[in-house]
């Protein structure tokens, strides 16, 4: 029996919908990542869940500092807040494939679409102090980052204050955890 309660405790929140209805195919110029057989029907458990708002104001720590993006490794370059910034360049070198291979998806994805197209939103889950949160939005791109561990939800929050006003303003950042579980902190 108790077995079965945690196995119930398990169950995932989104099921798959076992009647589903027909979709058309994507177009050529639609990427897609989920595949659009599959279709999901939201329990009550989900739409239960309180809303999720983005962050607002917060106070500036001055433990954290700006840590900056190699430019000649990662382009363009851009900041994040970390309470070792001396460091950050290391750590970002490590992921220099996959900047270019980011780079390289958004370009090829404003160049399809065009001037004003609509190239999409990114989400960062697990954004850590925000690598790839601030470089897409470097790029171009609308990023909502969620971060649950508070050391690095606030160093996050600071790549705000050490990035260009319009790179900011394309970032929002939840303190919020999501995955098998979803939580936040206080």
């Amino acid at each position: 029996q108790q077995q079965q309660q945690q196995q119930q405790q398990q169950k995932p929140r989104v099921q798959p919908n076992n009647n589903p209805q027909p979709r058309p195919p994507p177009s050529s110029s639609q990427t897609t990542i989920i595949d659009p057989s599959t279709h999901y029907q939201v329990d009550e458990t989900c739409t239960a869940l309180p809303p999720l708002r983005e962050s607002g104001t917060f106070f500036l720590d001055t433990r954290i500092r700006p840590g900056i993006s190699t430019p000649d490794v990662i382009s363009p370059s851009f900041r994040v807040g970390s309470y070792y910034p001396d460091k950050v360049q290391y750590h970002m070198a490590g992921d220099a494939a996959n900047f270019y291979l980011i780079k390289r998806l958004v370009y090829d994805r404003k160049q399809l679409l065009g001037d004003g197209g609509d190239i999409g939103i990114s989400i960062d889950i697990g954004a850590n102090q925000g690598f790839y949160t601030y470089y897409l939005a470097t790029l171009g791109l609308p990023v909502h980052s969620f971060e649950i561990y508070e050391p690095n939800y606030k160093a996050l929050l600071h790549g705000k204050e050490f990035n260009p006003r319009e790179v900011s303003e394309r970032v929002h950042v939840y303190a919020v955890g999501i995955g098998e579980r979803n939580g936040r902190f206080d």
